[in-house]
């Protein structure tokens, strides 16, 4: 509990966000082709952080930390709101949070933006900082042995429905405490027709941190996602925890066709992850010092510097802007192509001789790699507005386009009838 409660500084949260493509030992350079193959297994976990997620991340994790330190058993109000919670697991009411905790706001929290821009990434690094559930003994008033469940990390429901949600909520509160020997029917209750409220009781009892839900994509929009939403608004109401939510620009956009609860769900902390810029070109010949140190520039050199060539070998300087032609601003397309160019090295390492990495050879090696996207590849590339005979690829693709592309009338227009014939499926 006190590594949960402690405040770590931005560089701390940074070293801890980074996910390395390879391992740190610098003998891996040297080592036999099988080695180095195989030292590159893990490549595609390779995470960086930008400065706003760090942001985001040490908001979240300050809003995690004010709840639990508002749970005094101390105070009787917040002692009984706590016990009765045991009754709603037998069919009781909620009750009403305590003054304690329903004083803090701004618990909804919102993550959204264009698939591959690491949003998953960046939760899952989130679970691992504020680590598995434990057992704490507490001294009276406070239960005896209370279990702390510091985050509950639930991927959207692939049939995107309430029920859905409670019953992997269950699989995943049991993978996380449950024993070898424990009752098959162990939260049963979860899955009946009390359902939600057992949800909400089993977050206070089980002291949730921070409840997140990840993955919502434009398929998963449906007639029950409102059932959904009120759900998770309902949990912020009675269990006073932090919500996240996370899904694509084209899910939070088109799940506003599904009911009106958007501004009150969607209303606290928001960090769009949208594409990276291109980079600068060089003025004049010289790249000035803005144009290097661009976000997307510093992931390629961070990128680069995980290769197992030698030292010695430069990163091309064109490189940046090589990497944008294929991958588009996107992490996660820049991180698979790496991890094929790489891989190219060290099989081929003339590539590495003083003008034979070039960019024909470069993009040829992310578009090995990346030929499975092409789709979502060229809806991301194009510079017109997207006409009624590309309408069924565009819509295909449209968890891998930005916020700002539902801005276009055509776009409107095509969601309007497709989230209209969803919403008359309920």
């Amino acid at each position: 509990m006190v590594e949960v409660m402690r405040v770590p500084t931005i560089e701390e949260l940074r070293e801890k966000l980074k996910v390395m493509g390879v391992p740190n030992n610098p003998a891996l350079r040297d080592a036999n082709l099988e080695t180095k193959i195989d030292a590159l297994a893990n490549f595609g976990r390779a995470y960086l952080p930008t400065f706003e997620v760090i942001t985001f991340v040490a908001t979240l994790l300050a809003k995690v930390r004010e709840v639990y330190c508002a749970k005094q058993f101390g105070g009787e109000e917040f002692r009984t709101y706590f016990h009765a919670a045991a009754g709603v697991m037998r069919g009781g009411k909620l009750r009403p949070l305590p003054a304690c905790l329903s004083a803090i706001s701004a618990t909804g929290f919102t993550l959204t933006g264009p698939s591959l821009m690491g949003r998953t990434a960046m939760l899952k690094r989130v679970v691992e900082l504020l680590g598995k559930p434990f057992r704490v003994e507490g001294d009276h008033p406070a239960p005896r042995v209370m279990w702390v469940v510091p985050i509950l990390y639930l991927g959207y429901p692939t049939c995107g429905t309430l029920e859905g949600l409670l019953r992997d909520m269950r699989d995943r509160i049991l993978a996380e405490v449950g024993r070898h020997d424990m009752n098959v029917n162990a939260l049963a209750e979860l899955e009946g027709i009390n359902g939600e409220n057992v949800a909400i009781a089993l977050c206070t009892l089980m002291n949730v941190g921070v409840f997140v839900l990840d993955g919502g994509g434009f398929s998963d929009v449906n007639g029950k996602t409102e059932r959904i939403f009120r759900f998770l608004l309902k949990l912020r109401e009675f269990a006073g925890i932090p919500v996240v939510i996370s899904g694509t620009s084209a899910f939070m956009y088109s799940s506003s066709y599904m009911g009106n609860l958007n501004s009150n769900l969607f209303n606290g902390p928001s960090l769009q992850m949208n594409p990276f810029r291109p980079p600068l070109p060089p003025r004049d010949g010289v790249e000035n010092s803005k144009a290097k140190n661009g976000v997307w520039q510093q992931m390629n050199a961070w990128l680069w510097r995980q290769g197992l060539h030698p030292h010695s070998s430069q990163m091309p300087d064109e490189l940046p802007s090589w990497t944008y032609q294929a991958a588009y601003g996107r992490p996660g397309w820049l991180v698979q192509g790496f991890e094929a160019l790489h891989l190219a090295l060290i099989t081929k390492p003339e590539l590495l001789n003083t003008g034979a990495l070039t960019e024909k050879r470069v993009l040829a090696i992310f578009d090995m790699k990346l030929q499975l996207h092409n789709s979502a590849r060229r809806a991301v590339a194009r510079t017109v507005p997207p006409s009624a005979k590309g309408r069924a690829s565009f819509i295909k693709n449209l968890d891998h386009l930005s916020t700002h592309d539902f801005d276009e009338p055509q776009v409107h227009e095509w969601l309007d009838e497709a989230m209209l014939r969803r919403a008359w499926n309920r």
